[in-house]
């Protein structure tokens, strides 16, 4: 029998299930997604959103009908499949791929938005062998709106699914560097609104082509001017039957510990590191990061040791992602909402469920929500407002970097890597607390009047957790 192997980083459904990896099955959900005809769900990075609209993509093709039982057997949905089955033509847009950063001009962003679209749509009508043809301009809302119209008039017995991933990558990219670039492209006469509007023209009506919508996404930044154009899908992602559509749940990842053959000692460092995620004010139910927790397996079974840090390399980077969120808008503000969470362990607001750059109206609360949204903060309480907390260990070690780059920005004094890893080293080897101390006392005697304020002893045991975490 084949060895079953670990899907690191595969987002593909069929090449992971024709590969024999161990898959999580979340088909269930396609029964309960049905229920709503256009919708959009946003979750985390590394959450499996790529790997779920692919296992909805070849579900519903209308081309993979003689590959259903070879894809779906010993799944949820092959003993209970819907009327749906295989009966759509796919019209899938990603928008992970595109290069969007604080560099890029928005004509450089309007291009590749449109390059991405035109592929899209080409690979659309050559799959499918459609008698279609592309028009020369690549401007995505005419492409589609071409493409539509064509298909229309073919008069086919089926229609289109509409599968977007990533709907917001772009957008957030931009947010990095500049507001003002989000709101020329989503606003009214923006070309990212108008691609929409085409979809909802031939969505709506009795005589429509795009029977559904799905969209996965990281934040809800597009929401407000996206829906203003497209303003017939219904968000669920706060949806207490969709909590763990994305994400493993404790269950899951006990289930799938049991099936590689792994003990259970292995299931508590796994839930400190990568559990603790919270996505609903009604259901308490947590969820695995699936992307961090399948990097920690392979390494396990493939090196019969765990990896050398719970912290992909590929995640590290994503820390840069606090600094940009922190200086979108009133930047002390946050850096001191930011370092509140840290020293108590928990702070308090309201959870915004899409947000209103384009009135400059990005509150605390939106600052929050940004948070919680990425991944970086859960829920830990619903109350009168909503207490945040930092969902796992793997969270913390992030924030600890972050803060350590923050403070030597703005500070005179910079924390050297290797001062601190030798006090660390004497400390583990020796007892000797002497040096790691020292390093606290250089750090504070260089911080500000300012940040001296109110600096009492949770913030001077942050300190020191902060110089462990950091090696």
């Amino acid at each position: 029998m084949e060895k079953i192997k670990i899907p690191y980083g595969e987002s593909d459904f069929k090449t992971l299930r024709e590969e024999n990896n161990i898959y999580v099955d979340k088909t269930m959900y396609i029964e309960k997604l049905e229920n709503y005809k256009k919708s959009i769900y946003v979750r985390p990075r590394r959450f499996g959103k790529s790997l779920f609209t692919s296992m909805i993509s070849y579900y519903y093709d209308i081309s993979e009908k003689e590959n259903f039982e070879k894809l779906y057997k010993g799944l949820y949905i092959y003993e209970n499949p819907t009327e749906k089955k295989n009966s759509y033509y796919i019209l899938k847009f990603n928008f992970s791929g595109m290069n969007i950063n604080e560099s890029e001009n928005i004509k450089n962003i309007k291009e590749s938005f449109n390059e991405s679209v035109y592929i899209s749509c080409r690979e659309f009508i050559n799959k499918y062998k459609l008698d279609m043809k592309l028009p020369d301009k690549k401007q995505a809302s005419i492409v589609l709106l071409d493409v539509l119209s064509q298909f229309k008039n073919l008069e086919k017995k089926n229609k289109i699914y509409i599968v977007i991933d990533e709907y917001d990558h772009f957008t957030n990219g931009m947010l990095e560097g500049n507001v003002s670039r989000f709101v020329t492209s989503l606003g009214q006469g923006g070309f990212v609104r108008a691609f929409y509007e085409v979809i909802k023209m031939y969505a709506e009506g009795t005589d429509s082509v795009v029977d559904r919508f799905f969209a996965t996404g990281i934040a809800p930044l597009t929401l407000d001017s996206l829906t203003s154009g497209f303003n017939i899908a219904t968000d669920i992602t706060l949806n207490e039957n969709f909590v763990a559509m994305c994400g493993f749940t404790e269950e899951e990842v006990k289930e799938l510990l049991n099936k590689i053959g792994l003990k259970e000692e292995v299931y508590e460092e796994l839930k400190k590191n990568y559990n603790g995620y919270r996505f609903s004010l009604v259901s308490e139910k947590l969820t695995f990061n699936v992307t961090l927790l399948m990097y920690y397996l392979r390494d396990l079974l493939l090196n019969g040791r765990p990896p050398l840090t719970p912290i992909d390399a590929n995640l590290a980077t994503s820390g840069n992602k606090i600094e940009s969120i922190v200086n979108l808008v009133n930047k002390e503000r946050n850096y001191a909402k930011l370092l509140e969470l840290i020293t108590t362990g928990q702070v308090s607001g309201i959870l915004v469920e899409k947000f209103e750059l384009n009135n400059l109206n990005f509150d605390e609360n939106s600052f929050l929500s940004l948070l919680f949204y990425n991944g970086y903060i859960t829920i830990k309480d619903v109350g009168m407002q909503i207490k945040f907390c930092v969902p796992n260990y793997v969270s913390e070690v992030l924030y600890a970097n972050y803060f350590v780059k923050l403070i030597d920005s703005r500070k005179a004094y910079k924390l050297e890597i290797s001062e601190i890893e030798e006090s660390i080293i004497e400390f583990g080897e020796k007892g000797n607390i002497e040096d790691v101390t020292k390093v606290v006392s250089n750090f504070l005697t260089y911080q500000s009047v300012r940040d001296k304020e109110g600096f009492n002893e949770k913030m001077l045991k942050y300190v020191y957790s902060l110089i462990f975490r950091i090696k």
